[in-house]
């Protein structure tokens, strides 16, 4: 008995379920998820545009590319078959992500990620490019325009003159806080703060400004995530 084509184990089941122009139709829209989905997720017009954004970590563009190429997967996978949408869904529930996300709009495109996914998958380009064209605009402006993210810092300080260096904390960065005092010999001694900062500001930054606000003595500047 011959068999089937429509059996797995024929040999001619690959040759009938898959033919040249539907494989390279499967790659052209994983292509254009894949595409798509990195103009969006690196923020290319960052390089050419004023940003106050945090920068995008590179394995987060990454990630979120690699969440738009699924997205279309899926949806090539799914097709008409309900039975395929409820099982990946129940396959999905076993995901966890355990990495932190430093800029809470990264959750946000995570799902116009898939959304950009799933139009390619459905074979609409079209609707996706302008979809991934419309929220670049929105979040350029939102890059160009908002105020600039701050991060909780605990700067510690190494000076022998302690209250020049307070005084120069408090001039310098009106909302800080001192959370620890060590004195020692009198004036010297170390203090820790407690200040918001943005990416773009590190310890040569926070002692440019210490010496520029009446405290050039300063010895040592300490940087730690709060």
């Amino acid at each position: 008995m011959q068999p089937s084509v429509l059996d797995p184990q024929s040999p001619l089941f690959l040759a009938q379920t898959l033919t040249w122009a539907h494989a390279l139709d499967i790659l052209f829209r994983l292509g254009c998820g894949f595409v798509l989905g990195a103009f969006v997720a690196y923020r290319p017009w960052r390089l050419i545009a004023a940003s106050r954004a945090p920068r995008v970590r590179n394995e987060t563009a990454q990630t979120q590319a690699i969440i738009a190429v699924a997205g279309t997967l899926l949806v090539i996978v799914i097709g008409d078959s309900l039975a395929r949408a409820f099982g990946l869904v129940g396959l999905g529930t076993f995901i966890r992500f355990r990495a932190g996300v430093q800029d809470p709009r990264d959750v946000a495109v995570l799902l116009v990620m898939i959304g950009i996914g799933m139009a390619c998958g459905l074979g609409l380009v079209g609707t996706a490019a302008v979809g991934t064209l419309f929220v670049a605009l929105v979040l350029a402006l939102f890059d160009r325009y908002a105020p600039p993210r701050r991060r909780s810092l605990r700067i510690s300080i190494g000076a022998p003159d302690a209250g020049a260096a307070r005084a120069a904390v408090r001039a310098a960065f009106p909302e800080a806080r001192a959370v620890d005092v060590r004195m020692q010999d009198g004036s010297a001694g170390r203090i820790a703060f407690a200040v918001r900062a943005t990416d773009d500001e590190d310890a040569l930054t926070f002692l440019e400004a210490l010496r520029q606000h009446g405290a050039p003595d300063v010895q040592s500047v300490r940087i730690e995530e709060e």
